[in-house]
């Protein structure tokens, strides 16, 4: 699993070319539980007050975003619905996608990672006022090596906060310790795509979703 989630891919070669179907799958089956505005008056939260003692470029930004955030209607999935992807036959189907193996030019696997699998497994409670916060705020410097403790800063219960890409994962249940200590963790890490494609185009990727969605349902349903 890289680092960017508007973006994946395998680490074999074989698995590169059918990622895009599993992701279309994946982002149709997720449960959506809200679709509305915020209340109006969500911003009086503490957490959402951002301290006059900031750097006043660095609170301008903030209240930029958060005032963008708020004009906006924000989908909050927090559970992969596995008992609907079972029913329509889809469970069987994505488990191929949901494991990667890193190899070595040899086809030796190296590094086999689940972090696909356990994100979709992950069921805990949202807290609205957290989530804007952590997006008013979050940064990330992409030219700083994956364990490097200042690459992502955010704030989060009104403290501001700094961690690796490696700690967020895992502390997010994504990888677990042992794995970030593998020495060919990083290896797989830099062979996982972290851009979004040149010819990505948001249009065709949902139209292709839903087309892809309901063509199997058709064909499982005889």
């Amino acid at each position: 699993m890289g680092y960017d989630f508007s973006t994946r891919k395998g680490c074999r070669t074989q698995n590169r070319g059918t990622w895009t179907y599993a992701q279309r799958t994946l982002d149709v089956m997720a449960r959506r539980t809200q679709r509305t505005n915020p209340p109006e008056d969500v911003t009086d939260h503490r957490f959402l007050q951002f301290p006059q003692t900031l750097n006043d470029a660095t609170r301008a930004r903030y209240v930029t975003n958060l005032s963008l955030l708020l004009t906006k209607e924000i989908d909050i999935a927090p559970s992969f619905d596995w008992e609907l992807a079972t029913r329509t036959g889809l469970a069987t189907l994505i488990q191929e996608f949901l494991q990667y193996t890193h190899s070595d030019a040899s086809g030796v696997d190296l590094f086999v990672c689940q972090g696909w699998a356990r994100l979709f497994r992950i069921q805990e409670p949202i807290y609205w006022e957290f989530l804007l916060e952590f997006y008013a705020t979050v940064s990330y410097d992409p030219r700083k090596a994956p364990d490097d403790r200042t690459a992502f800063a955010f704030r989060l219960g009104g403290v501001s906060r700094e961690c690796s890409v490696i700690e967020l994962a895992t502390r997010v249940g994504i990888y677990t310790a042992d794995e970030t200590t593998s020495i060919h963790f990083l290896a797989f890490l830099a062979d996982c795509l972290t851009e979004r494609p040149d010819d990505y185009n948001e249009n065709t990727f949902w139209a292709e979703i839903t087309g892809g969605f309901i063509r199997h349902l058709l064909h499982e349903g005889g």
